[in-house]
């Protein structure tokens, strides 16, 4: 996740500040992110009070973060304080905004929720540019002039003045779910990674990720994959995903010879799909749970094995990308050894953590006080790890201290914070929007209609959306938007809910690679120096079996762990063979290149092994097996395949 710098955090060294507005700042921006440990942890404040403080915070230091050029520096003044006045009014009546029903909407109230309104839209521009811009105000534009749209689309319309007050004062805005649980989950979540990633995780995760793949053929792809599943597990966005261990993998990447397009693809692919690989499946997840009122602990294991599709397909893709380019394994000397990858007191900095945050969610704890005690476990270890290091510190010049090691990770848990602070507050308007204008109920009503006649071509049209509403969005924000779109027309074709959400939390999650936003492809392109469109290709080819997985489990849920375990097993194994199957048919390569003609009945049998139903299974895996003998002695293409 990439930010611009403000001008006044001039630095020094390795980002030391040295100007006193600049330590100011941070000192501000570290209180911030303290007061949401202590008021999501240990529930000091009102949640009303603590998302209120979230999202003013959010803006204000979004503006003091990316700020303007030195002669409108004054602009930058006025919205801080408007947007101050405004978060501070609601601190003060927080009481009576939640208790009175005969609240009134008063022309302070008028002003400062303009103002509060006005100062969002500004730091959505400065956090996401103006396409993001541009979306707010397409729907905002859609619930104004609903009287004017013709059709099934058109609505009674809804004042400024009105979208105003629920933003600022109802329960569609500031008081809103997204935002609650931006300030009180996603926030933890942020500031849990920046610590591990301060504790060295990071690299403990390449280490680990060279040890077990760094021998396989393409071993470079191989530890983007396995390294960004670990990672993506916590950090919960595939963007800070493709930043945070991207910059390790793609070059290790480019000096083993992959290409620049390609070593940016499997990066964005690896980055996505950690958001939805147990144990942790990154904030998300348990924004599902929380929607759905049921235990996350039923979201982890229903989401096991297709998570294990997704990695074992597109290991599967970079293996055989990797015998296709003639890519060799990471040189011996370049691997970890067994005493590095697993150096005990690295291994118990990462783990433990983890392992207290599953536990305590496995016996039942809120998620905010098992993520803060997993912070508390993190810290303490981050201190022990410094003392252990405090006598080769001294003996190097060049060493920071522990604690301005820790204050960084605060100041970018702050700086994540306020931007998807930015992000979320702009998908609770557009949920608003599509609240009150009954967006929802029409789209469902079209979903519904076309899943009488043709369940299938109601899920595609489910899967177009869930992608639409993703672009751009961090993985919370936009399976909170499809699933307000898309949830309840699911249920009313008689889908189960959990298998529903999952399928449009796994699209939300695909949308970071898929064009023509393709958020994790952009973010890889940078590091990687590659092109947008022939990245987002290699994406899109590696990932292509992936795609098929959530249509799995939605229409046999026993994919999801749900029914006897014969019919587990039988599910599991006939779909990791059609999952195999239908790689080798799009990445074209086996032991030698594929003919055109093979890949299709390749295709064919994999979707015949995809497809629920033992006569099915039994003749996709008899037309596999055959073309693949066939490949393997020659008899197809004319010449060896063993060579």
């Amino acid at each position: 996740m990439t930010h611009t710098a403000p001008e006044a955090m001039a630095t020094s060294g390795e980002g030391t500040p040295r100007t006193l507005p600049a330590r100011v700042l941070i000192g501000v921006a570290i209180v911030w992110v303290l007061f949401h440990l202590a008021a999501a942890g240990f529930g000091l404040v009102g949640s009303h009070v603590l998302r209120s403080v979230h999202l003013g915070g959010a803006i204000i230091l979004t503006i003091c973060f990316q700020p303007l050029a030195w002669r409108w520096r004054w602009v930058d003044v006025l919205i801080i304080t408007a947007v101050a006045s405004a978060t501070l009014y609601l601190v003060v009546r927080s009481d009576a905004i939640l208790l009175s029903n005969w609240f009134t909407y008063l022309w302070p109230e008028r002003i400062l929720g303009a103002l509060m309104f006005a100062g969002l839209v500004e730091g959505v521009r400065r956090a996401l540019g103006w396409g993001f811009v541009a979306l707010v105000a397409i729907f905002v534009g859609y619930a104004v002039l609903g009287p004017y749209i013709p059709g099934a689309f058109g609505h009674r319309g809804l004042s400024l003045d009105r979208l105003i007050f629920s933003f600022y004062l109802g329960s569609q805005g500031v008081a809103g779910m997204l935002i609650g649980i931006s300030a009180s989950i996603v926030a933890l979540f942020l500031i849990f990674g920046e610590i591990l990633n301060a504790s060295g995780a990071g690299n403990t995760f390449i280490n680990i990720a060279l040890r077990i793949g760094g021998s396989f053929r393409g071993g470079a792809g191989m530890v983007a994959v396995i390294g960004s599943a670990f990672m993506g597990m916590i950090n919960g966005s595939a963007v800070a995903n493709v930043a945070s261990t991207g910059v390790l993998t793609i070059p290790l990447m480019r000096r083993l010879g992959f290409s620049r397009n390609l070593a940016g693809s499997i990066e964005a692919v690896a980055s996505t799909g950690g958001q939805f690989m147990p144990p942790i499946m990154g904030p998300g997840a348990f924004l599902m749970a929380e929607l759905l009122g049921i235990s996350y602990l039923d979201v982890a294991v229903a989401a096991l094995i297709p998570s294990t599709l997704f990695y074992i397909g597109l290991l599967l893709a970079v293996w055989l990308f990797a015998g296709k380019n003639g890519l060799k394994p990471i040189p011996a000397d370049m691997i970890p050894s067994r005493a590095v990858a697993y150096a005990p007191l690295a291994m118990l900095a990462l783990l433990l953590p983890i392992g207290m945050l599953v536990g305590l969610v496995i016996a039942r704890f809120t998620v905010q006080y098992a993520v803060l005690c997993a912070i508390l476990i993190a810290v303490a270890l981050f201190l022990v790890q410094a003392i252990l290091r405090r006598k080769p510190r001294l003996a190097d010049p060049d060493a920071v201290s522990p604690a301005w090691e820790l204050g960084r990770a605060l100041e970018l848990s702050a700086r994540n914070i306020a931007y998807v602070g930015m992000i979320i507050a702009a998908a609770q308007i557009i949920v608003a929007v599509i609240n009150l204008t009954g967006l929802g109920v029409t789209l469902s009503q079209i979903i519904v209609s076309l899943g009488q006649s043709n369940l299938i071509l109601s899920l595609v049209l489910t899967m177009g959306v869930a992608t639409l509403l993703g672009m751009g969005m961090p993985t919370p924000a936009a399976y909170a938007v499809a699933a307000a779109v898309l949830g309840p027309p699911l249920a009313r074709l008689g889908l189960e809910t959990l298998p529903s959400h999952l399928f449009i939390y796994y699209f939300a999650c695909l949308a970071a690679i898929t064009p023509p936003v393709a958020s994790a492809v952009f973010a890889a392109c940078a590091i990687s120096r590659g092109s947008v469109i022939p990245t987002a290709g290699h994406a899109i080819l590696l990932s292509l079996s992936l795609f098929l997985v959530p249509y799995l489990f939605v229409m046999d849920p026993v994919l999801l762990l749900q029914g006897g375990v014969p019919n587990i097993i039988l599910a599991v194994v006939t779909s990791m063979l059609g999952v195999a199957t239908l790689t080798l048919a799009t990445i074209g390569y086996l032991m030698a290149p594929i003919p055109v003609v093979a890949r299709i009945v390749l295709g064919c049998a994999a979707l015949a092994l995809l497809v629920p139903g033992w006569a099915s299974d039994l003749i996709g895996l008899t037309v596999a097996g055959v073309v693949i003998a066939l490949l393997s002695f020659g008899k197809v293409g004319g010449r060896s395949h063993l060579t």
